[in-house]
């Protein structure tokens, strides 16, 4: 680390950040008409569409806010947790404290938004993502802020170890979380998406626990959004675009630690990450709206277990199904030999569900009929 780095919460305004209005003025235009339009199909759909829409996106969420921090979590699991959650049926239960944890915390993020965020709720939100207190092999403070310890942000091997980011000390952290919580807390003239974004970076800059910084503070634009836009935070995911562009999204982060109180360029990127979920959550709506027909046509169609299975995957994955469905992809799917994957989908086209693909080269491939 260079001696004479001066980290952003050490300039002398701090945090009386500052951004080119004109600049973002046409990106906050984009989302907000898109927002508008996507609250606007919400509005028009059945219950059992929009929770489906509502599944589908949670799980997402909870997945890829822990894979940005390089965590995986099992996908069985955090279905079960969400379904649990949203109080919908579920076959085998799979989920465990950790996913249970994470899920209880979007939603509140998401269904509570009316309530002021306290410390005792962030308490409770990073005491959820850590249910054994600890992270790995470490034993961390949950439920409270970090120690004493200095947290340095860094990467590299010991020998040459690369400091990214020194977060304010613990003596700082009271202070800095009262004025960082008065200011998500107060009614402010300011644009709603500009707010959270800068509440985002915020957030990330004073790092106040030992572990779970991105995930609360992810889950703090969540609560700031759905403050604004309740019905349009029920199905968009943020973080699932944090983590397609996770690169870019350090690399910012990094960027602003050690630059000034200018926070133009990350709230650019901010609102471009937002409008990407905005489209991505339309397309996942018009899934949903496309398997609820699709069933209510097929829904007295005899199929076994595998074929249903089948058909809910290729309609929830949609366009995004490359090269059709082939035998050896149905027989990995359902674990099933590729006799009986070939006599299913054989079957599924004499009952006019499936059809095969023109081109399809060596190995026959299967789409649904629409």
């Amino acid at each position: 680390m260079r001696s004479e780095q001066q980290w952003i919460w050490q300039q002398p305004a701090w945090p009386k950040f500052c951004y080119n209005s004109e600049r973002l003025l046409p990106l906050i235009a984009t989302a907000s008409r898109l927002i508008g339009a996507l609250e606007a199909t919400c509005r028009t759909l059945a219950d059992p569409v929009l929770l489906d829409a509502r599944e589908t996106v949670l799980a997402d969420d909870a997945m890829e806010t822990s894979a940005i921090e390089g965590e995986i979590l099992r996908r069985s699991s955090v279905r079960a947790s969400v379904r649990k959650r949203l109080g919908l049926p579920v076959g085998e239960d799979d989920s465990d404290s950790q996913s249970d944890g994470l899920v209880a915390m979007l939603l509140d993020a998401r269904n509570n938004c009316s309530q002021p965020l306290t410390e005792e709720r962030l308490y409770s939100w990073q005491a959820a993502l850590f249910p054994t207190g600890y992270s790995g092999l470490r034993q961390i403070h949950v439920g409270g802020y970090r120690g004493p310890e200095q947290m340095q942000i860094v990467s590299g091997p010991l020998d040459r170890e690369r400091v990214h980011y020194i977060a304010p000390p613990r003596e700082r952290l009271d202070h800095e979380m009262s004025r960082f919580l008065s200011f998500v807390n107060q009614a402010n003239d300011s644009d709603p998406i500009l707010n959270a974004g800068i509440a985002h970076l915020w957030f990330i800059m004073i790092h106040p626990f030992d572990d779970g910084n991105g995930r609360v503070g992810r889950a703090i634009t969540d609560a700031l959004l759905a403050r604004n836009f309740p019905l349009l935070m029920q199905v968009i995911s943020f973080s699932k675009q944090v983590s397609l562009d996770k690169k870019e999204y350090y690399r910012l982060l990094e960027e602003a630690g050690q630059g000034g109180l200018d926070l133009t360029d990350w709230l650019l990127w901010f609102g471009q990450t937002l409008i990407t979920a905005l489209h991505k959550s339309q397309w996942i709506i018009e899934q949903v709206v496309h398997k609820t027909l699709f069933w209510h046509k097929h829904g007295k169609t005899m199929l076994n277990a595998r074929q249903q299975k089948v058909l809910n995957r290729l309609l929830e994955a949609g366009d995004q199904f490359t090269g059709g469905m082939t035998t050896r992809k149905y027989a990995g799917m359902c674990k099933c030999s590729k006799v009986t994957a070939s006599r299913d989908l054989t079957d599924l086209e004499t009952k006019g569900l499936m059809r095969k693909r023109s081109g399809s080269g060596r190995s026959t491939s299967y789409e649904i009929v629409s």
